[in-house]
Protein backbone atom coordinates (compact mmCIF):
# COMPACT_ATOMS: atom_id res chain seq x y z
CA UNK A 1 0.00 0.00 0.00
CA UNK A 2 2.72 2.45 -0.89
CA UNK A 3 0.41 4.35 -3.27
CA UNK A 4 -1.14 6.41 -0.49
CA UNK A 5 2.30 7.18 0.89
CA UNK A 6 3.57 8.17 -2.53
CA UNK A 7 0.79 10.73 -2.68
CA UNK A 8 2.63 12.67 0.01
CA UNK A 9 5.39 13.54 -2.47
CA UNK A 10 5.39 17.30 -2.48
CA UNK A 11 5.94 18.28 -6.05
CA UNK A 12 6.59 16.78 -9.45
CA UNK A 13 10.19 16.24 -10.39
CA UNK A 14 9.51 16.98 -14.03
CA UNK A 15 9.85 14.59 -16.92
CA UNK A 16 12.56 12.41 -15.37
CA UNK A 17 11.75 9.56 -13.04
CA UNK A 18 12.05 10.50 -9.39
CA UNK A 19 14.81 8.90 -7.38
CA UNK A 20 14.62 7.93 -3.73
CA UNK A 21 16.74 10.98 -2.97
CA UNK A 22 14.28 13.23 -4.85
CA UNK A 23 11.38 11.87 -2.81
CA UNK A 24 13.30 12.29 0.43
CA UNK A 25 14.21 15.88 -0.47
CA UNK A 26 10.60 16.76 -1.23
CA UNK A 27 9.30 15.39 2.05
CA UNK A 28 12.19 17.01 3.90
CA UNK A 29 11.32 20.38 2.37
CA UNK A 30 7.68 20.09 3.46
CA UNK A 31 8.80 19.11 6.94
CA UNK A 32 11.30 21.97 7.20
CA UNK A 33 8.73 24.51 6.02
CA UNK A 34 6.19 23.21 8.51
CA UNK A 35 8.69 23.45 11.37
CA UNK A 36 9.03 27.17 10.66
CA UNK A 37 5.60 28.08 9.31
CA UNK A 38 3.26 25.65 11.14
CA UNK A 39 1.48 24.69 7.91
CA UNK A 40 -0.30 21.51 8.99
CA UNK A 41 -2.66 20.09 11.58
CA UNK A 42 -1.20 17.59 14.02
CA UNK A 43 -2.56 14.59 12.13
CA UNK A 44 -1.33 15.97 8.80
CA UNK A 45 2.07 16.50 10.40
CA UNK A 46 2.15 12.92 11.69
CA UNK A 47 1.29 11.61 8.23
CA UNK A 48 4.09 13.70 6.72
CA UNK A 49 6.51 12.48 9.41
CA UNK A 50 5.65 8.89 8.48
CA UNK A 51 6.27 9.56 4.79
CA UNK A 52 9.54 11.33 5.62
CA UNK A 53 10.76 8.49 7.85
CA UNK A 54 9.95 5.90 5.20
CA UNK A 55 11.85 7.88 2.57
CA UNK A 56 14.83 8.12 4.94
CA UNK A 57 14.69 4.37 5.56
CA UNK A 58 14.67 3.71 1.81
CA UNK A 59 17.87 5.74 1.45
CA UNK A 60 19.60 3.92 4.30
CA UNK A 61 18.67 0.54 2.84
CA UNK A 62 19.94 1.71 -0.57
CA UNK A 63 23.38 2.33 0.93
CA UNK A 64 23.34 6.08 1.60
CA UNK A 65 25.34 7.04 4.68
CA UNK A 66 23.29 8.42 7.56
CA UNK A 67 25.60 11.42 7.79
CA UNK A 68 25.03 12.31 4.15
CA UNK A 69 21.27 12.05 4.60
CA UNK A 70 21.36 14.30 7.65
CA UNK A 71 23.55 16.86 5.88
CA UNK A 72 21.05 16.90 3.01
CA UNK A 73 18.26 17.62 5.47
CA UNK A 74 20.27 20.42 7.09
CA UNK A 75 20.87 22.02 3.68
CA UNK A 76 17.19 21.75 2.78
CA UNK A 77 16.28 23.37 6.12
CA UNK A 78 18.66 26.26 5.45
CA UNK A 79 17.15 26.75 2.01
CA UNK A 80 13.63 26.62 3.44
CA UNK A 81 14.53 29.36 5.92
CA UNK A 82 14.78 31.77 2.99
CA UNK A 83 11.34 30.86 1.63
CA UNK A 84 8.56 33.12 2.99
CA UNK A 85 5.71 31.32 4.73
CA UNK A 86 3.15 33.12 2.54
CA UNK A 87 4.98 32.61 -0.75
CA UNK A 88 3.28 30.82 -3.63
CA UNK A 89 5.86 28.02 -3.41
CA UNK A 90 5.24 27.45 0.30
CA UNK A 91 1.47 27.56 -0.07
CA UNK A 92 1.69 25.08 -2.96
CA UNK A 93 3.65 22.66 -0.77
CA UNK A 94 1.02 22.98 1.96
CA UNK A 95 -1.85 22.49 -0.47
CA UNK A 96 -0.30 19.35 -1.95
CA UNK A 97 0.25 17.76 1.46
CA UNK A 98 -3.26 18.63 2.64
CA UNK A 99 -4.79 17.27 -0.56
CA UNK A 100 -2.79 14.04 -0.25
CA UNK A 101 -3.84 13.66 3.39
CA UNK A 102 -7.48 13.41 2.34
CA UNK A 103 -6.68 10.11 0.60
CA UNK A 104 -4.19 9.05 3.24
CA UNK A 105 -6.74 9.18 6.06
CA UNK A 106 -9.06 6.83 4.17
CA UNK A 107 -6.45 4.05 4.13
CA UNK A 108 -7.38 1.44 6.72
CA UNK A 109 -4.01 -0.29 6.70
CA UNK A 110 -0.49 -0.02 5.31
CA UNK A 111 2.41 -2.46 5.00
CA UNK A 112 5.86 -1.24 6.03
CA UNK A 113 9.33 -2.71 5.71
CA UNK A 114 10.19 -4.97 8.61
CA UNK A 115 12.04 -8.22 9.20
CA UNK A 116 11.76 -11.12 9.04
CA UNK A 117 8.28 -10.09 7.84
CA UNK A 118 6.57 -6.84 6.90
CA UNK A 119 4.94 -4.69 9.55
CA UNK A 120 1.17 -4.50 9.06
CA UNK A 121 -0.19 -1.23 10.42
CA UNK A 122 -3.94 -0.82 10.96
CA UNK A 123 -6.02 2.15 11.93
CA UNK A 124 -7.18 1.71 15.52
CA UNK A 125 -10.65 0.34 16.11
CA UNK A 126 -12.91 1.01 19.06
CA UNK A 127 -11.82 -2.19 20.76
CA UNK A 128 -8.54 -3.71 21.94
CA UNK A 129 -6.48 -4.96 19.01
CA UNK A 130 -3.09 -5.04 17.33
CA UNK A 131 -2.40 -1.85 15.38
CA UNK A 132 1.10 -2.83 14.21
CA UNK A 133 2.18 -6.44 14.03
CA UNK A 134 4.38 -9.07 12.47
CA UNK A 135 4.81 -12.76 13.27
CA UNK A 136 8.16 -14.22 14.30
CA UNK A 137 7.93 -17.85 13.25
CA UNK A 138 9.66 -20.65 15.11
CA UNK A 139 9.12 -24.39 15.18
CA UNK A 140 8.32 -24.37 18.89
CA UNK A 141 8.05 -20.78 20.11
CA UNK A 142 6.53 -18.44 17.52
CA UNK A 143 5.81 -14.91 18.70
CA UNK A 144 3.82 -11.88 17.60
CA UNK A 145 5.45 -8.49 18.00
CA UNK A 146 4.27 -4.96 17.44
CA UNK A 147 2.01 -2.30 18.89
CA UNK A 148 -1.16 -3.17 20.78
CA UNK A 149 -4.06 -0.82 21.40
CA UNK A 150 -5.71 -1.36 24.75
CA UNK A 151 -8.30 1.16 25.94
CA UNK A 152 -6.86 3.82 23.62
CA UNK A 153 -3.35 3.34 24.99
CA UNK A 154 -0.58 2.01 22.75
CA UNK A 155 2.13 -0.33 24.06
CA UNK A 156 5.00 -2.13 22.43
CA UNK A 157 3.84 -5.72 22.89
CA UNK A 158 5.11 -9.26 22.34
CA UNK A 159 2.74 -12.21 22.51
CA UNK A 160 3.20 -15.99 22.74
CA UNK A 161 0.68 -18.79 22.41
CA UNK A 162 -1.16 -19.24 25.67
CA UNK A 163 -0.18 -22.93 25.56
CA UNK A 164 3.52 -22.06 25.25
CA UNK A 165 5.98 -22.68 28.06
CA UNK A 166 7.06 -19.02 27.78
CA UNK A 167 6.33 -17.14 31.01
CA UNK A 168 8.62 -14.12 30.68
CA UNK A 169 10.45 -12.10 28.03
CA UNK A 170 13.21 -9.54 27.76
CA UNK A 171 13.79 -7.05 24.93
CA UNK A 172 17.32 -5.91 24.07
CA UNK A 173 18.07 -2.86 21.90
CA UNK A 174 21.20 -0.90 21.08
CA UNK A 175 21.65 2.18 23.24
CA UNK A 176 22.61 5.06 20.89
CA UNK A 177 24.03 7.02 23.83
CA UNK A 178 26.70 4.46 24.66
CA UNK A 179 26.88 2.72 21.25
CA UNK A 180 26.31 5.43 18.63
CA UNK A 181 27.41 3.23 15.71
CA UNK A 182 25.58 0.19 14.37
CA UNK A 183 27.02 -3.04 15.77
CA UNK A 184 28.00 -5.80 13.33
CA UNK A 185 29.43 -8.76 15.27
CA UNK A 186 30.54 -10.38 12.00
CA UNK A 187 32.79 -7.40 11.18
CA UNK A 188 31.35 -7.06 7.71
CA UNK A 189 31.12 -10.80 7.10
CA UNK A 190 34.70 -11.60 8.12
CA UNK A 191 33.57 -13.70 11.08
CA UNK A 192 30.99 -16.44 11.31
CA UNK A 193 28.60 -15.67 14.15
CA UNK A 194 26.02 -18.20 15.26
CA UNK A 195 22.44 -17.05 15.36
CA UNK A 196 22.81 -13.95 13.20
CA UNK A 197 19.70 -13.52 11.04
CA UNK A 198 20.16 -13.58 7.28
CA UNK A 199 18.42 -10.23 6.78
CA UNK A 200 20.73 -7.99 8.82
CA UNK A 201 24.18 -8.09 10.41
CA UNK A 202 23.30 -5.26 12.82
CA UNK A 203 22.42 -6.57 16.28
CA UNK A 204 22.39 -5.21 19.83
CA UNK A 205 25.96 -5.18 21.20
CA UNK A 206 26.93 -7.25 24.22
CA UNK A 207 27.76 -4.00 26.00
CA UNK A 208 26.09 -0.73 25.13
CA UNK A 209 22.55 -2.05 24.87
CA UNK A 210 19.38 -1.56 26.90
CA UNK A 211 17.35 -4.38 28.42
CA UNK A 212 13.62 -4.01 28.97
CA UNK A 213 11.27 -6.28 30.86
CA UNK A 214 7.48 -6.22 30.42
CA UNK A 215 5.54 -3.73 32.52
CA UNK A 216 2.19 -5.48 32.07
CA UNK A 217 0.92 -8.94 31.22
CA UNK A 218 -2.51 -10.27 30.25
CA UNK A 219 -4.00 -13.19 28.34
CA UNK A 220 -6.96 -14.15 26.21
CA UNK A 221 -8.04 -17.56 24.97
CA UNK A 222 -5.21 -17.71 22.42
CA UNK A 223 -2.29 -15.54 23.47
CA UNK A 224 -0.29 -14.38 26.45
CA UNK A 225 0.63 -10.71 26.01
CA UNK A 226 3.70 -8.96 27.40
CA UNK A 227 3.39 -5.17 27.25
CA UNK A 228 6.39 -2.85 27.56
CA UNK A 229 6.75 0.70 28.82
CA UNK A 230 6.53 3.89 26.80
CA UNK A 231 10.30 4.18 27.27
CA UNK A 232 10.79 0.82 25.56
CA UNK A 233 8.50 1.85 22.70
CA UNK A 234 10.42 5.08 22.18
CA UNK A 235 13.78 3.27 22.30
CA UNK A 236 12.68 0.68 19.72
CA UNK A 237 11.12 3.23 17.37
CA UNK A 238 14.27 5.39 17.48
CA UNK A 239 16.59 2.62 16.25
CA UNK A 240 18.15 2.60 12.80
CA UNK A 241 15.82 1.00 10.21
CA UNK A 242 18.58 -1.46 9.27
CA UNK A 243 19.11 -3.03 12.68
CA UNK A 244 17.38 -5.59 14.84
CA UNK A 245 16.30 -5.94 18.44
CA UNK A 246 16.68 -9.22 20.32
CA UNK A 247 13.89 -10.96 22.21
CA UNK A 248 14.76 -13.60 24.79
CA UNK A 249 12.01 -15.91 26.04
CA UNK A 250 12.14 -17.85 29.32
CA UNK A 251 10.12 -20.60 30.95
CA UNK A 252 8.86 -20.73 34.53
CA UNK A 253 12.22 -22.11 35.75
CA UNK A 254 14.03 -19.11 34.23
CA UNK A 255 15.61 -21.15 31.43
CA UNK A 256 16.12 -19.47 28.06
CA UNK A 257 13.88 -21.36 25.62
CA UNK A 258 13.96 -19.12 22.53
CA UNK A 259 15.79 -16.17 21.01
CA UNK A 260 14.21 -14.09 18.27
CA UNK A 261 15.41 -11.08 16.31
CA UNK A 262 12.94 -8.52 15.03
CA UNK A 263 13.98 -6.00 12.40
CA UNK A 264 13.16 -2.38 13.14
CA UNK A 265 12.57 -1.46 9.51
CA UNK A 266 10.03 1.33 9.10
CA UNK A 267 8.35 0.76 12.46
CA UNK A 268 8.57 4.49 13.25
CA UNK A 269 6.73 5.29 10.01
CA UNK A 270 4.08 2.70 10.85
CA UNK A 271 3.72 4.30 14.29
CA UNK A 272 3.13 7.70 12.66
CA UNK A 273 0.47 6.10 10.43
CA UNK A 274 -1.36 4.75 13.47
CA UNK A 275 -1.07 8.00 15.41
CA UNK A 276 -2.31 10.03 12.43
CA UNK A 277 -5.58 8.15 12.52
CA UNK A 278 -8.59 10.45 12.06
CA UNK A 279 -10.61 8.27 14.43
CA UNK A 280 -8.97 9.56 17.58
CA UNK A 281 -7.11 12.73 18.47
CA UNK A 282 -3.48 12.72 17.33
CA UNK A 283 -0.63 11.52 19.49
CA UNK A 284 -2.39 8.78 21.44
Amino acid sequence: MRAALAALVVFSGGAHAQTSLDIYAQRALARALDERCQLFSENERLALDGAFLQARGDLLRAGYEAGRIDRTYDQISRNAANQPCNSDATLAVAANIQSAYVGWQRERFQDYVGAPAMWRANRPYGYDSWVITQTLLDADHSLMAGLYNSDRTYALTIAAAVTSEITSLTLHVRDPQTSPELHDPSLGGLLEVDGVPSWTPYLPPATGSRRFIPSTRWSDENLSYFGFSETALAAFAALDPREAARIEAFNAEGDLVATHYVGVGDFAAALAFVRSSPDWSAGR
